[in-house]
């Protein structure tokens, strides 16, 4: 078996490094859309939620300090 040439062992190295940061990057993208996902449901969940009425007999609330 042939010895294998130094550049052959970096220009390896860079490829296994180039494709370990384009699955970090789609990995980022991926949790980014799956969060805003989220939060648009949590949003849409908040908007659709109604505060209820109080009953007229109630005394009003005084904003506290």
């Amino acid at each position: 078996m042939a010895k294998r040439n130094q550049n052959t062992f970096f220009k390896r190295q860079k490829e296994i490094k180039r494709r370990q940061e384009a699955q970090e990057k789609m990995a980022r993208r991926q949790g980014k859309k799956k969060q805003d996902e989220l939060e648009g449901q949590a949003g849409e969940d908040m908007e659709l939620v109604a505060p209820e009425p109080e009953p007229a007999d109630a005394e009003p609330k005084e904003p506290t300090e």
